[in-house]
């Protein structure tokens, strides 16, 4: 049944006023050439840049219009900065469900170019937390099926992604947990493949560190701030 398949993390988005910059030191970190890009012009007032390591995206996020959301958020942040987790359910309904009696704000609901898409108030949890009930189970965004993308040198994939809240991280785990129907270890919820861990506020709100499976364990250890976001090999 749908909704017993395990929710996905399935990528994680970036924003900055010049994704070039960000591209190009994560380029260099992760030894990839660039990822695909895309102009969303007036359609949605942002470029984008999707790049793959292992089964997960890495999105690249750069507001085009003077007035985008995106700018006050670079305001409130203090500038460039890890934006977004996007998951997969395979039950949009269910989730929906479990998020009203959880009484949580949804600031999304809705049906975004023909997938189901349902978005929280990021003050809640830190960062946005976003899921989608794709059309195609295997052809979430980035169009990991039909287009090529260059691997990682360095990485095999995104294993851990810690998040920094304003809120009791142990209370924040555990209702994400619920969400999404994982188990939680102390402040850390389990996605198949991947950890979210949840940490109280330091200099920075929302998503501030990804520890990605280095190809060579002689590599374990080497770190990058990037984007203001930590980049660890492990």
């Amino acid at each position: 049944m749908a909704q017993d398949k395990p929710h996905l993390v399935r990528h994680f988005v970036l924003t900055s006023p010049d994704i070039d910059a960000v591209s190009a030191k994560l380029q260099a970190f992760l030894e990839t050439p660039a990822g695909h890009r895309h102009d969303m012009g007036e359609a949605l007032g942002f470029r984008n840049e999707m790049m793959m390591v292992g089964d997960t995206m890495l999105e690249l996020v750069q507001p085009t219009k003077a007035d985008h959301r995106l700018h006050r958020w670079f305001k409130e942040q203090g500038g460039e900065g890890g934006y977004m987790i996007v998951f997969q359910t395979f039950d949009a309904d269910a989730f929906r469900a479990r998020a009203a009696a959880e009484k949580l704000r949804l600031t999304r609901d809705m049906l975004f170019r023909g997938q189901d898409m349902i978005q929280f108030d990021p003050l809640r949890f830190g960062t946005h937390l976003e899921t989608y009930r794709y059309s195609l189970p295997n052809g979430w965004w980035g169009d990991p099926v039909g287009r090529k993308y260059e691997k990682s040198k360095l990485a095999k994939d995104v294993v851990a992604a810690d998040v920094a809240v304003e809120h009791d991280p142990t209370e924040i785990a555990q209702q994400v947990g619920r969400l999404f129907q994982s188990p939680v270890s102390g402040t850390s919820v389990q996605f198949p493949g991947k950890t979210v861990r949840f940490s109280p506020r330091q200099q920075r709100l929302g998503l501030v560190g990804l520890d990605l499976q280095a190809t060579d364990r002689a590599n374990a250890g080497r770190t990058a701030d990037i984007c203001n976001v930590r980049f660890k090999l492990v």
